[in-house]
């Protein structure tokens, strides 16, 4: 049973197993419940405003899709605007290193995936990468910063925000509703707060889950729905037709928490593909085991993510078809975190 299969099986869906540890996900929830309870408003405090930008689950919600364009909306509204990536399994998630000050040909190779992802979307927005957040922090009130985005830090509770984004994948949402390790929750929804804005992720072809919206809904302070659609397909940095491929030998290739909404955006798009090249969330791309296999796959073209584009190019770039995630976030949302941060 490959990773995807065996997380079906026993994250997202109640198994044997899942009961099993369910005991084991009851420790780890008393634990997490007495650590926020204990560190909340006990961390850095920074002169800056502060948005932490996270969710309850392991992963795959679209936290970093949502927090670029946040960014961009903030930026759009006047404000000065710094963006703190975890750089998680990068060589710079120790610390707290500023790898681009907006400017997209200048960004550290050295950072992770989703922060040179961020880096690449955010012009003239300085990029920090590294899980030290308060030395983050600190770096941001030196380049005089109206406002740090904090991306993957609802449970790094070192720091002190102004506000908690917290996102759900309006079909995957909880999950089977178990911590880990029986479960896909870093926290369950006794994390949710009146303090928090909840925010309902519609991804390409998503069957919400509407019991979970009114979940949400009852337990959080605000409550607002994201759309995100795969509008393009890139190809050495230019759009290119769906329609063009249609007689095309196309092999997906990702390595993301949830390869299930990559699909459904190749298939709104009308692509079809013969064979899967699926690996963990943030593969490091870089053995030459993987390199050879990805080498040797009999296709036309490779689509994958902009995630995993930036570790497979420029080797790949002949065959990399890139499928762009476009976020839209409502104008009412924007103007009530606007309104939160005065």
């Amino acid at each position: 049973m490959n990773k995807e299969a065996f997380a079906q099986k026993h994250l997202m869906s109640r198994s044997v197993l899942s009961y099993i540890l369910w005991p084991a996900s009851l420790i780890y929830a008393l634990f997490m419940r007495i650590r926020r309870k204990t560190l909340t408003g006990k961390g850095y405090s920074s002169t800056c405003k502060v948005i932490s930008v996270g969710n309850l689950s392991m992963g795959g919600s679209g936290k970093t899709p949502i927090s670029i364009a946040l960014a961009l909306a903030l930026k759009e509204r006047g404000m000065k605007v710094l963006y703190s990536s975890r750089g998680y399994k990068s060589a710079l998630e120790e610390g707290a290193t500023l790898i681009s000050d907006g400017s997209p040909d200048r960004i550290s190779p050295n950072a992770g995936d989703e922060a040179i992802e961020a880096a690449q979307a955010l012009i003239d927005i300085p990029v920090i990468c590294g899980r030290d957040r308060k030395r983050a922090l600190k770096l941001a009130e030196d380049l005089m910063m109206d406002v740090v985005i904090l991306d993957d830090a609802f449970q790094h509770l070192k720091v002190q925000r102004d506000i908690d984004l917290l996102i759900f994948d309006s079909e995957s949402g909880l999950g089977n509703g178990f911590v880990i390790p029986a479960g896909y929750l870093r926290e369950g929804l006794w994390a949710i707060t009146k303090d928090c804005i909840s925010i309902f992720h519609h991804k390409p072809m998503n069957r919400p889950d509407l019991k979970l919206k009114q979940k949400l809904q009852d337990r959080s302070g605000a409550f607002f729905e994201i759309h995100s659609k795969n509008n393009s397909i890139i190809h050495k940095d230019e759009e290119i037709d769906p329609a063009s491929l249609q007689d095309k030998k196309i092999s997906i290739l990702c390595g993301i928490a949830d390869p299930r909404s990559f699909r459904k955006g190749a298939k709104a798009l009308g692509i079809t593909w013969q064979n899967e090249l699926c690996f963990a969330d943030h593969q490091d791309y870089s053995s030459d085991e993987i390199r050879d296999k990805i080498r040797a796959e009999d296709a036309d073209y490779l689509l994958c993510t902009a995630k995993d584009a930036v570790k497979l190019l420029p080797e790949f770039e002949d065959r990399l078809l890139i499928l762009q995630l476009e976020t839209y976030l409502s104008e009412p949302l924007i103007d009530f975190v606007i309104e939160k941060l005065d």
